[in-house]
């Protein structure tokens, strides 16, 4: 089964079959309007979310949900059809990307802006995010185009400019809770990522690290790059050392070179995705706090 509405955050791609559960995330939901979706797709109960949002319990008809939604929602929201039979127990590992996904930002570009002119490496971002560039081109011609810039920069930026995705801390706390092992692995770089991670509360990563001489960033880096393929490989490595299958591994993103990474986990979340991620996305986030990965990998 396939579900997809403009409006929504969600979009389903993977078949479900067997009894489900639909969550709706938003704030503050129009009461009609969770009546109406409640009673069209015969839903047999309705539980609170915390503050994110709502799971209409059982639904009889999910067939019909894509065509409930749009009439009277709010504005902004997201929304899953999950496996009623899910549990937070089924998976074992969380494996989080950084730009753009734990944090609002992308690093590389809020050092660019420091550029006279950032524009083109804001574009060769976008393009590799999208899939249109290769990633590892597209991080070196980036890198060199920063380079010679003071790496006091990096810090003022991790002091004013970082902005932490809401919900990600409390959803690192739900992990470990249940006992996921939390990775952050990320094609950014040790300067940024080692201290966003310590915010968070993450203790693995896996990154790149920039070349830093006499307080200058040199324009390269140190090390194999970390891209799709090294992300996916090192998150399985990682399944392996604990005794997991990859099917018992949720992965974070929202650009190209997160692909492999949701490709081969059990549950594959987009977070603000690029349209290649959507595509092969269990579930995807627009809106919705980082704390809802909880409630989709089924959390009560």
């Amino acid at each position: 089964m396939t579900q997809r509405d403009s409006r929504s955050g969600v979009e389903q791609t993977r078949p479900t079959t067997g009894p489900q559960h639909l969550l709706l995330f938003h704030e503050d939901p129009p009461t009609e309007w969770l009546k109406t979706v409640a009673l069209g797709s015969g839903a047999r109960g309705l539980e609170r979310l915390g503050n994110l949002g709502f799971r209409l319990v059982s639904v009889q008809r999910p067939e019909l949900v894509a065509q409930l939604l749009p009439q009277g929602a709010p504005e902004h929201f997201d929304w899953a059809l999950v496996p009623a039979a899910r549990k937070v127990t089924d998976y074992g590992l969380l494996v989080c990307d950084m730009d753009a996904t734990l944090i609002e930002n992308e690093c590389v570009d809020e050092l660019a802006e420091l550029l006279p002119d950032p524009s083109s490496v804001l574009s060769m971002t976008r393009a590799a995010m999208e899939g249109r560039m290769p990633v590892e081109e597209s991080l070196r011609k980036r890198i060199d185009a920063i380079g010679g810039m003071p790496d006091r920069a990096i810090r003022a930026i991790l002091a004013n400019r970082i902005v932490i995705r809401p919900g990600a801390e409390r959803m690192v706390r739900l992990a470990r809770t249940a006992g996921w092992q939390i990775v952050l692995a990320t094609g950014g770089f040790s300067q940024f990522a080692e201290p966003i991670a310590g915010r968070i509360g993450i203790r693995e990563v896996l990154c790149n690290s920039l070349d830093i001489d006499n307080g200058r960033i040199q324009g390269t880096f140190t090390g194999t790059i970390v891209d799709g393929p090294s992300k996916a490989l090192a998150a399985a490595a990682v399944a392996k050392r604990l005794g997991l299958k990859m099917g018992q591994m949720i992965a974070l993103g929202d650009g190209a070179n997160d692909a492999d990474l949701l490709r081969n986990a059990g549950l594959g979340i987009g977070v603000r995705p690029k349209p290649v991620i959507e595509a092969l996305a269990t579930h995807s986030l627009h809106h919705t706090p980082l704390d809802a990965v909880w409630y989709l990998a089924g959390g009560e």
